[in-house]
């Protein structure tokens, strides 16, 4: 899932209206495949609500595991990978569709499903088209080579890769 070849940008499977991805389980990851340079020097401070309700300043990584050709951003699984990727990304939705606000506290999404998109609106805070940053700059890959055993493989699976990959926008004080 994360060989140059497997990931798919954005763009390349979105034409129109229509996504080309299956509708099958799996794992999938969404990638950053533009400049890193331009990655690292965005908004890489978040303020999550920790223990107690108090909110705690948290710097995403500046590194990624060295067998990694694209830094991860996020990795989920899903019975239904074309469902879940357009949910991530609500391309309906032209704009902005969170305020982030100055002290990076992180707020209540528009949906517990867009975390991508909610990512991408935090981390480049002054872009009004976070869509164009999506399509442009961002990869996706995807599993559905799982067994009989399927929910608990793509558990597993999913928490293996949170854990290796390091991906940004999988962090939360819940984890």
């Amino acid at each position: 899932m994360h060989t140059e070849d497997s990931i798919i940008k954005i763009s390349d499977i979105c034409k129109g209206n229509r996504i080309h991805l299956p509708e099958d389980a799996g794992v999938y990851a969404f990638w950053w495949i533009g400049d890193k340079s331009e990655l690292m020097g965005a908004n890489r401070h978040i303020s999550l609500k920790g223990p107690g309700g108090r909110f705690v300043d948290v710097e995403l990584m500046d590194w990624w595991p060295a067998e990694l050709k694209y830094p991860c951003l996020y990795v989920g699984k899903s019975t239904n990978i074309k469902k879940r990727f357009s949910l991530h990304l609500k391309r309906g939705s032209a704009g902005r569709l969170h305020n982030i606000p100055r002290n990076n506290r992180k707020q209540r999404p528009v949906t517990t499903s867009c975390q991508v998109r909610y990512g991408i609106e935090h981390t480049f805070k002054a872009h009004q088209a976070p869509l164009d940053i999506i399509n442009i700059k961002l990869g996706f890959s995807y599993s559905t080579n799982f067994s009989q055993n399927a929910i608990a493989e793509r558990f597993y699976t999913e928490d293996r890769l949170i854990g290796i990959w390091r991906p940004w926008f999988n962090v939360d004080s819940e984890r």
